[in-house]
């Protein structure tokens, strides 16, 4: 038997073994969501963690994590061999390996590994300082004035061999520390900072933050109102002041998602998705697609905004009552769209087939948030992608700038951006590249939508309000009409009825 000779065997390496992945948590946004729109995934003031960390565009940032991190040190007492002590004890590699892509940040030596680590770990102590000090100055002092103008100088030294060595100059006069401490926030720079700590890729884990929080600053960061001093609720108060008019961060949400059982919170992007999470989550299959929402309006579903107080943006609810099913040619949407002054007499308002949402506030800061909260699902989260699944069914019902004129008119979308067009551009824009699981929350929603446009009353009730009852002046002529037809008809049936 003839044997095969070396040349010709193919030589296969084994895959590299991935310690720890479940651990994996802060991830690298995959290209193609980049290749979409990159400035939403990048800082534009302030690093945080390895991924942007030697950006030339945010180096000037990095005098003011020095400057708090001095700040820092007066106010807790701690001296810097505590601080560093206290983020070595949580671990280099526990940390590390949080990061997607972490084999590639470990050196091949051991001696290259150590300069590394040292490296590795005073970044991260900048930056869990600068994001604690962050919050509390936004939390305590809201930033609606000009900061003081305080100012440190560069010659900050940092030595991580065996303990951190900080030489800090201060270039004001023999100023009071504790006022530079209590130092106001500029509105546009904390907004901007902010914008930049919820981004996917400039992250630090949560437990970091947590265990630094609770080493050096829980007994001093205190709101005479609020007897729960967590990190936790810091960081809602900082997400609530940003966050409030948007609807994404609502008030009574913080005792019903973090009482009772600890949720795991993996770092800041991950916290400000648990408050866009829908309360009653029910996965199926596959998302089913549903016509736009013109379409949807002319075969009499009527659009309304939630009204309940409690209810959160992914809560969507789409309502037929049994009479409805039994007849559907009872509905009355057609009427009472065309007719909106008509007295809404209950009766009336059960005889319609209502799709119910919460106000969603287009701005400026939307995609941002949003693209990188999609990002985390598609990475971390695909079976339980829920704002993913969100933006798909809006991108269903939006197709053209008709569609978003009738939802901003039913005040289902508030748009702060000016322009209906570059609103139904940036939903459209959010769907790309994003891939559907099949395990959505929307699936039985989705199903009944369809299942309604399917049914044929609802197609002739279409065409009936496109072409007699598509507005208040073509539904007051078509009613005039009938009226009139009305009447010629009982005159010529006058004499037949009562013959004189």
């Amino acid at each position: 038997m003839q044997s095969e000779s070396d040349d010709n065997v193919i030589d296969i390496p084994h895959p590299t073994k991935e310690e720890e992945p479940e651990k994996r948590c802060i991830y690298k946004v995959p290209q193609k969501l980049r290749d979409v729109n990159g400035d939403a995934y990048t800082p534009k003031l302030i690093s945080i963690g390895p991924f942007h960390h030697y950006n030339d565009n945010l180096q000037k940032m990095e005098e003011l994590k020095y400057r708090y991190f001095w700040e820092a040190w007066f106010q807790t007492k701690k001296s810097k061999d505590d601080l560093v002590g206290c983020i070595q004890k949580i671990g280099y590699q526990k940390i590390l390996y949080c990061y997607e892509g972490y084999q590639k940040i470990l050196p091949r030596n051991a001696e290259e590994n150590g300069r590394k680590e040292r490296e590795f770990m005073q970044m991260i102590l900048l930056d869990s300082i600068f994001i604690i000090e962050q919050l509390w100055r936004t939390n305590k002092y809201k930033p609606m004035s000009p900061p003081a103008m305080t100012t440190i100088s560069q010659k900050c030294e940092w030595n991580l061999l065996d303990a951190c060595v900080i030489t800090c100059q201060k270039e004001t006069k023999e100023d009071n520390p504790e006022e530079d401490y209590q130092e106001k926030e500029n509105p546009w720079r904390s907004h901007n900072i902010m914008l930049d700590l919820i981004l996917l890729e400039n992250q630090v884990p949560f437990f970091v933050l947590e265990g630094l929080y609770e080493f050096a600053y829980s007994d001093l960061f205190v709101y005479p109102q609020n007897e729960n001093n967590s990190f936790r609720r810091h960081v809602y108060e900082y997400f609530f002041h940003f966050w409030e008019s948007s609807g994404f961060v609502l008030e009574s949400d913080y005792e019903k998602i973090f009482s009772g059982k600890k949720k795991e919170v993996k770092h800041f992007t991950d916290f400000l998705r648990y408050f866009l999470h829908p309360q009653n989550p029910k996965r199926g299959k596959t998302f089913k697609r549903v016509p736009c929402a013109t379409k949807l309006s002319e075969a009499g579903v009527e659009f309304k905004v939630s009204k309940s107080e409690t209810g959160r943006l992914l809560d969507i609810q789409f309502r037929k009552r049994n009479l409805l099913k039994i007849c559907p040619f009872v509905n009355m949407s057609w009427f009472l769209s065309c007719f909106p002054c008509f007295p809404r007499f209950k009766c009336l308002e059960n005889m319609q087939t209502v799709l119910e949402l919460k106000s969603f506030i287009i701005g400026d800061a939307t995609e941002c948030a949003v693209r990188n909260l999609m990002a985390l699902e598609q990475c971390h989260y695909p079976r339980e992608a829920y704002i993913c699944n969100y933006i798909i069914l809006l991108d269903n019902l939006i197709n053209t700038e008709a569609d978003v004129d009738l939802l901003v008119e039913k005040k289902v979308i508030v748009n702060w951006l000016g322009d209906n067009n570059a609103v139904a551009t940036l939903i459209n824009k959010l769907r790309e590249q994003i891939v559907e699981a099949n395990h959505t929350c929307y699936w039985e929603l989705s199903k009944n939508i369809q299942d309604h446009y399917d049914n044929v009353w609802s197609k002739v009730m279409a065409s009936f309000t496109t072409l007699y009852f598509k507005d208040f002046w073509r539904g007051t002529a078509t009613i005039a009409g009938i009226m009139l037809l009305f009447f010629a008809f009982w005159n010529f049936l006058k004499p037949f009825v009562f013959p004189t």
